[in-house]
């Protein structure tokens, strides 16, 4: 039996109570949708694997980390035989918003981009993530697009897949390739008689 996944895909950053400095670890279920790729529909097995999720509270906000592994099943990409491929999804996530920052400064007011007004370096800006909103750590959707980054180019039943017959579309794994010549490599001292074909 699957866990049930975090209600609405939060976590509260803001409930853990963490100091500047402090750290702690979370084993949260997340749900994961489908993935479709190259067309075909992926499902993750188990589609609520448990995520463990890291969290580190910095000067203004908070320094994350995500793991999981989760399997997707679905068509091999050649022969359309059922396949499945394991993904071990590990990102870094930070959250440093820079309102946060100025208002630290000593005299500086909500708003204020620091003593003098500055305009904040376009690399600060960076640093706010966009999982991470109020206090509220949008879990589900951060393992979403972690889990999509991660996937690879093709998910085969097995690395040496020969695919399907371009000719009769019948799956060539375990099948005697001169079985599906179909013509297409006569001896070529008859490759005329083909041409008049």
């Amino acid at each position: 039996m699957e866990p049930e996944a975090e209600e609405n895909g939060l976590v509260d950053l803001d409930g853990l109570g963490l100091s500047h400095g402090d750290a702690t670890r979370l084993d949260v279920p997340v749900a994961l949708d489908e993935v479709t790729l190259g067309g075909q529909e992926y499902r993750p097995e188990p589609s609520v694997p448990t995520a463990r999720v890291d969290v580190s509270r910095t000067t203004s906000g908070y320094a994350l980390r995500l793991r999981f592994d989760v399997a997707l099943g679905g068509p091999c990409f050649r022969c359309l035989e059922p396949a499945s491929h394991r993904i071990a999804v590990d990102v870094r996530e930070v959250d440093q918003p820079v309102e946060s920052v100025a208002a630290e400064i000593p005299g500086a007011r909500p708003g204020d981009q620091g003593p003098d007004d500055q305009e904040p370096d376009p690399g600060e800006t960076e640093l706010e993530s966009p999982y991470v909103e109020g206090g509220q750590l949008r879990l589900s959707a951060w393992a979403r697009d972690a889990l999509i980054l991660a996937l690879p180019n093709q998910i085969l039943c097995r690395e040496d897949c020969r695919g399907l017959c371009s000719w009769c579309g019948e799956n060539l794994n375990g099948a005697d390739p001169a079985d599906h010549d179909h013509g297409q490599n006569l001896d070529p001292r008859w490759a005329k008689l083909r041409d008049l074909g």
